[in-house]
């Protein structure tokens, strides 16, 4: 789990250095990772976490940074991998990320391409 954990730091980092981490949230079970070692490894916190990291992007129009994240990725080991549906997932031998957005009015029937950042999330 040590590899996965060093991973997930350096996505965090990767992105806080670029200006990003900002506009996204961590959702998902990789949070408890965080709330553990905030809170100093209360055994409350269970440590079970998926394969895959998921961001939210709460509101695209808001973006400050043009920042393209698949290259960014690709830095670090990433590989881009687009579902059938056309969302862009990323890939490494150790953890995925998905990015994500809330649903705005009317459900949509084919991706949301986010130009700033280069990627079409789910």
């Amino acid at each position: 789990m040590d590899k996965k954990n060093d991973l997930f730091t350096t996505i965090l980092l990767t992105l806080h250095k670029h200006s990003i981490l900002n506009e996204l949230i961590l959702i998902g079970s990789w949070c408890l990772h965080i709330y553990k070692t905030f809170f100093n490894n209360t055994p409350e916190i269970p440590l079970l976490r998926t394969l895959d990291i998921d961001f939210l992007i709460p509101d695209a129009s808001q973006i400050k940074s043009k920042v393209n994240i698949p290259e960014l990725l690709k830095t670090i080991g990433f590989e881009i991998d687009f579902s059938p549906s056309g969302y862009s997932r990323f890939t490494h031998d150790d953890l995925d990320i998905d990015f994500l957005v809330p649903e705005v009015g009317r459900g949509r029937d084919k991706p949301y391409f986010i130009e700033k950042l280069n990627i079409t999330p789910l």
